[in-house]
């Protein structure tokens, strides 16, 4: 009996167990299921490969939801349409514009949208849209991808020229070439002691080259002092004559009278001179011949009687 016990309470936890992962399976799945979605349609020239059903759908880098469809579009088969289901909570406004984004290193792609602003209104579904549609613009990947077959183009003809310009007629000319500059370099190479000796006599002449520049140098800054000596002189006469010219401005009211007036009398007041001059002169000799004559007189009158 206790063993019949104890597989009753084994199995009864077993089937609680059980009952429980049911009940938590069917709530999960309704969840999900009353989970209200919305979805939209994206139009672009072309998508890169890794872009397929499930791959990602993100806003700012978080993930809102997947691609549920990618396909031709039917009344544009030059395009292609993407569609979307992400939840009916992501801000996704008029204004707001998908690319498809790649990642190096694994090769995935995912549709990147920006978000968009409160003040912008919902996205509406016109016409025979299913969906509403959310703008798209190429991506940096896309325009790389874009420009592929340029860039390979242009290798090609690249490449074609560079096949024709190396005929056979430009690698003998260019092997030519080639052995004139060899046969250069073998002169140069045998000319380096005449080259030494060229610049070890140039780096002589650069030496006295230098030393007469600088002896020019002292030359001019000596000359430059002479000149600076020269230009005070002619500022000290400049300012002298400018003294003397104005001494004469000043006095020349005095000078003309003196010229006018005084000039005569000078000329008597020398007049008087001279003959007071030769006066002195006479008794000067007189004196010199008869020293007593300053005494008793000209003894040479002889007598006279009274």
């Amino acid at each position: 009996m206790e063993t019949r016990a104890a597989y009753v309470a084994v199995g009864g936890f077993v089937l609680a167990l059980v009952a429980g992962l049911v009940i938590a399976a069917l709530w999960f799945a309704h969840g999900q299921l009353v989970r209200a979605q919305t979805r939209y349609d994206i139009y672009f020239a072309s998508v890169v490969s890794g872009l397929v059903e499930g791959s990602p759908v993100q806003i700012s880098g978080v993930q809102v939801g997947r691609v549920i469809a990618v396909a031709l579009d039917p009344s544009n088969p030059q395009r292609v349409r993407v569609t979307i289901e992400v939840g009916a909570d992501a801000p996704i406004r008029s204004d707001s514009v998908a690319s498809i984004e790649m990642q190096a290193l694994t090769g995935g792609a995912w549709v990147a949208i920006t978000p968009g602003s409160y003040a912008a209104p919902p996205i509406t579904t016109v016409d025979e849209q299913n969906y509403g549609v959310i703008w798209s613009r190429d991506s940096d990947i896309q325009r790389v991808v874009a420009t592929i077959p340029q860039l390979l183009a242009k290798l090609t003809d690249l490449t074609d020229r560079a096949a024709a310009a190396l005929d056979d007629r430009n690698l003998a000319s260019l092997a030519a070439t080639l052995d004139n500059l060899h046969q250069f370099s073998a002169s140069v190479a045998a000319s380096s002691g005449n080259l030494d000796r060229l610049f070890a006599d140039s780096a002589a002449d650069a030496k006295e080259l230098r030393q007469t520049i600088a002896s020019m140098t002292a030359a001019v800054q000596r000359a430059d002092v002479a000149i600076q000596r020269i230009d005070g002189v002619a500022a000290d006469t400049s300012a002298t004559l400018r003294d003397v010219d104005k001494l004469v401005k000043d006095n020349e009211a005095p000078l003309q009278d003196f010229t006018q007036n005084g000039l005569g009398e000078l000329r008597q007041l020398v007049g008087r001179t001279e003959t007071l001059i030769a006066a002195m002169t006479r008794a000067a000799d007189t004196l010199e011949r008869d020293p007593s004559s300053l005494i008793y007189g000209d003894r040479r009158q002889g007598y006279r009687p009274q």
